[in-house]
């Protein structure tokens, strides 16, 4: 997946958006019969403590094999209903999404690109609906790094300059899926965002529901996240002939805006992985991981916060 520039889901479900560090997990968050922990920075309510469109681009290699049992919208199982729950909530987060219009928040991600775990990157973010603009800040990582991107201009390209005393280099346009743009990032800045979560998050678990590739779907409403309360949903897959990528996702949706604010993927062992379990399998493999906190939908931002010539940004 790739959420890329900007964070984000992937096929088969595993989803996508955004996350931190090498994943630690609060083991004595969840009850013995819940599948493993959850990553730390969720906080459970009970007992236990702890494309210059819109269209979302999805690793060929992501999508799950085809010949399999095809329950779809009929399929009556638990996780069938769970996994239908979560796509409901996420298609009424989109309208929600359309009728706030802009919003700001930070944005972590860590994400596997190529064959390595890159460290956490947090950003701030500024995003628009309509026409798709997204303004992003790098405050960790390649601090001071700025992305500017705007739907219908600019050619289609993104503007970006490096961070660090690159930033006093002029400021110079990509095409949002040329390689260097995605140097760091499994998702183009066209995906960047709630929004883009939504529809990669959705289109995934659609495709889910049709192949029948998935073995679980729970559903927990005990949870916080960012101080607010949120649908937590744990999805794990048969195996790897059905998932190529994905083994396993957690992600978290807010109970009241119902769009999700955090999401963890794990992808499949490697032969000397195998022997592990629980925590460590899932820090072992952690593939991608996308968190937004303090959203705000308050702010309203104007032309001005997607414009180059902003007086607090620096490109020159």
């Amino acid at each position: 997946m790739n959420l890329g520039h900007f964070p984000l889901p992937s096929a088969n479900g595993a989803l996508a958006v955004f996350a931190a560090g090498a994943v630690s997990y609060v083991a004595s968050f969840a009850p013995s019969n819940w599948i493993d922990a959850v990553p730390t920075g969720y906080t459970s309510k009970s007992s236990y403590s702890a494309t210059p469109t819109r269209s979302a681009t999805i690793p060929e290699n992501s999508l799950p094999g085809e010949g399999l049992q095809k329950p779809g919208a009929t399929d009556n199982s638990p996780a069938a209903k769970n996994l239908q729950k979560k796509v409901a909530l996420m298609e009424e987060g989109r309208q929600f999404l359309k009728k706030q219009g802009t919003y700001t928040a930070e944005l972590s991600k860590q994400e596997v690109v190529g064959d390595e775990l890159l460290d956490e990157h947090v950003m701030d973010l500024k995003c628009r609906e309509e026409p798709f603009s997204v303004y992003l800040n790098w405050k960790s990582g390649d601090r001071g790094r700025e992305v500017l991107y705007v739907e219908g201009e600019n050619e289609g390209r993104l503007l970006a300059h490096d961070g660090g005393w690159k930033s006093r280099l002029p400021a110079f346009s990509l095409d949002p899926e040329c390689s260097l743009a995605m140097r760091d990032s499994r998702y183009p800045v066209t995906s960047a965002g709630l929004g883009g979560l939504v529809d990669i998050m959705c289109s995934v678990h659609e495709h889910d529901l049709k192949t029948g590739n998935v073995l679980s779907c729970e559903h927990r409403k005990d949870t916080e996240f960012d101080g607010r309360p949120v649908h937590t949903f744990i999805t794990t897959y048969r195996d790897q002939k059905s998932s190529p990528t994905y083994r396993k996702s957690i992600t978290l949706i807010d109970q009241e805006w119902n769009v999700p604010v955090s999401t963890h993927n794990f992808t499949w062992p490697d032969e000397d992985q195998k022997s592990l379990s629980g925590k460590q399998l899932d820090e072992a493999t952690l593939i991608e991981s996308y968190q937004f906190r303090d959203i705000n939908f308050g702010t309203q931002l104007t032309e001005a916060d997607f414009s180059r010539d902003h007086e607090d940004y620096r490109f020159r």
